[in-house]
């Protein structure tokens, strides 16, 4: 079964059940060692990470791109988080100018949930229950490794466009800001998507 997921498609198959089965064991074995330091995260984010890069290697990683200056912004990442709550996510980025040669590299990581809107769950796109749609906003930290020792705060906007409820004009990716810097304003490329454990 083919079936259409933002600007890419997704070719089910039995690895599939295998895969989704891994995550929600160890979301459910991370969740129990949170609870002694809080609520348990029940939502998990993916964004270009390896997870989807394993489904379909154009979605990852997930890209996006300066309207204003034509820079790309390329990001893989991960994490766990509660809507209004806690997060704990973190990736890898690459900034580069738009011939493709390299602005920036290094890593990022999330520092605060903004918001977070829930599109409902993918059943409608025969993906698992389990499987949403929505639009989360981060306050995340980009440190570069690249030697030049910079660290900057910014926002990440992750969008994944399954589930009943999605509104028009939502893209498939991500978007980001550096406040005074730069904004990474439009969707290229790649895929994300949210998992709510049970």
């Amino acid at each position: 079964m083919e079936t259409s997921w933002g600007k890419g498609s997704v070719r089910l198959k039995a690895g599939l059940s295998t895969a989704v089965a891994g995550i929600l064991i160890a979301l459910a074995v991370t969740s129990g060692l949170a609870s002694a330091a809080g609520p348990a995260m029940k939502w998990t984010f993916h964004a270009g990470d390896a997870f989807l890069g394993a489904l379909d290697p154009s979605f990852s990683p997930v890209i996006a791109e300066s309207s204003a200056t034509g820079h790309t912004l390329a990001l893989m990442g991960t994490g766990t988080y509660n809507p209004g709550g806690r997060v704990i996510g973190s990736g890898l980025f690459w900034h580069n100018r738009s011939d493709g040669s390299s602005v920036h590299f290094g890593t990022w990581s999330a520092d605060a949930v903004v918001s977070y809107e829930d599109f409902g769950n993918a059943v409608v796109n025969d993906f698992p229950r389990s499987f949403h749609g929505g639009v989360l906003v981060l306050a995340v930290t980009f440190t570069t490794t690249d030697g030049s020792g910079i660290t900057v705060g910014g926002t990440l906007t992750v969008t994944c466009v399954l589930g009943d409820s999605v509104p028009a004009g939502a893209e498939e990716g991500i978007t980001a800001a550096i406040p005074g810097a730069i904004s990474f304003d439009e969707s290229i490329s790649g895929n994300t998507l949210f998992v709510l454990t049970p």
